[in-house]
Parts: structure tokens; sequence; C-alpha cells
């Protein structure tokens, strides 16, 4: 288990642990294991690259194929800013399902 620090907080996830990553750009990314704020109604979120410092958040309670979607939805969303939400979800379900599939 390790410990994941944030706003002060200590919150524990199975194998989960936050990583920095840049996408295409070099724009560095954040990716923090925390479910978005309700207002966003949301299982994840993604920053724009343009904010200070670009997060990613994906809630850690997410079933295994739903957390494997959302988190690719949201690193296609920093490495594609540009596309639509229809675009990349639709991209992630897919990659999301062959990788269920075909990865054991």
């Amino acid at each position: 288990m390790k410990n994941i620090v944030f706003s002060k907080k200590v919150y524990t996830y199975m194998n989960m642990e936050n990583i920095k990553f840049k996408n295409s750009d070099g724009i560095e990314y954040e990716l923090i294991w925390k479910k978005p704020h309700h207002t966003y109604n949301a299982d994840g979120l993604c920053y724009s690259p343009e904010a200070e410092n670009p997060k990613i958040l994906v809630d850690p309670k997410l079933k295994k194929r739903r957390k494997m979607s959302t988190l690719i939805e949201e690193v296609t969303h920093a490495f594609f800013w540009d596309k639509t939400e229809r675009e990349v979800r639709k991209f992630s379900s897919v990659l999301a399902g062959l990788i269920n599939k075909q990865i054991k």
C-alpha cells in the first residue's frame, strides 16, 4: 500500500500512486488518484494544458474497467486537448476494451 498526499491529508489506495508525466508538447501533468469535486459530476478530470500546474484526477474507487477507461480518457485529453469529448470518450472506451480482452 502506498500513501498518497494531497490537501494535507493522507489517503492510501492499493498499489496506486501519484505520478508525473509530460505530454507531446512537453507539458508536465500530475496524475492524482482522487475523485473530482462533485460539481463536475465526473469520474475523472483533466486540467487545461494552459493551467499553472495541470493535473489529472481519477476516482480511485471505480471498478477496474471503468478506472482504466477513465484514465485513458483523461490522459488522451492531456495529449489531444483539441479533440472533442465524444472523440476522446469513444477512443478510450475502445482502447480499454481491447486491453481488457487481450492483456490478462
